[in-house]
């Protein structure tokens, strides 16, 4: 039995690695999809804790501003968000986006709460708590709950919430990263669904209980 020259043995092994460098960038993209594909469950998962907490709890979900507890002090004092949400999921997992890109500062809690309607019908008085009432959310479907919190913050908090800007990566506030997911950035609506966008659309999103629009 006549056996492969070292030519043809170098072309085979040429034609491998020819093969596997077109195939590497498509596997790339396919590990991307699948991370962002569990920062929708991860969205999905506190979409549900937040309404179980909120039928719970008179239909409002509380949240802190310029307050910063640590996962320390979960059952004790001022709580989270994401403390109160926490005896539903039994896992910080669910607070940590698996695609978040490693040069990116690592955060506690991966997503943010929307609570610039609840912060501005306060009067904008600072630091304090506020509370999302769901039973003032017109549009469910378009409302934004939560999404990712793309803010570069030198706190590590574990209630990030911010009431000056969207910290999708679609603002043009300085200090905010593009969205992670190829372009992307997950959004988390009120009526539990969770879907992916480029850009802000006025026409399908609002950070507003009545009104279609931004956060300006």
């Amino acid at each position: 039995m006549q056996g492969f020259t070292l030519v043809e043995l170098l072309v085979v092994i040429a034609i491998i690695g020819l093969l596997a460098s077109l195939l590497m960038p498509s596997l790339g993209i396919a590990r991307r999809k699948a991370r962002a594909a569990g920062c929708i469950n991860n969205l999905r998962q506190l979409g549900i804790a937040a309404q179980m907490y909120a039928d719970d709890s008179g239909g409002q979900l509380a949240a802190l501003s310029g307050i910063f507890p640590t996962w320390s002090s979960l059952g004790s004092g001022t709580q989270a968000w994401s403390q109160l949400l926490f005896p539903y999921l039994k896992t910080t997992k669910v607070y940590l986006d698996p695609d978040r890109p490693p040069w990116m500062p690592e955060l506690p809690v991966a997503y943010y709460l929307n609570l610039l309607p609840a912060y501005v019908e306060a009067g904008s008085p600072g630091k304090g708590i506020y509370a999302i009432d769901f039973r003032q959310i017109s549009n469910p479907s378009a409302f934004i709950l939560m999404s990712e919190d793309l803010f570069i913050s030198p706190i590590q908090e574990i209630d990030p919430t911010d009431e000056t800007a969207d910290r999708t990566g679609f603002s043009t506030t300085s200090g905010n990263y593009p969205p992670p997911h190829l372009g992307y950035a997950n959004f988390l609506f009120a009526d539990g669904h969770v879907a992916p966008f480029n850009h802000f659309d006025v026409t399908q999103m609002t950070y507003w209980y009545d009104k279609m629009a931004n956060w300006q």
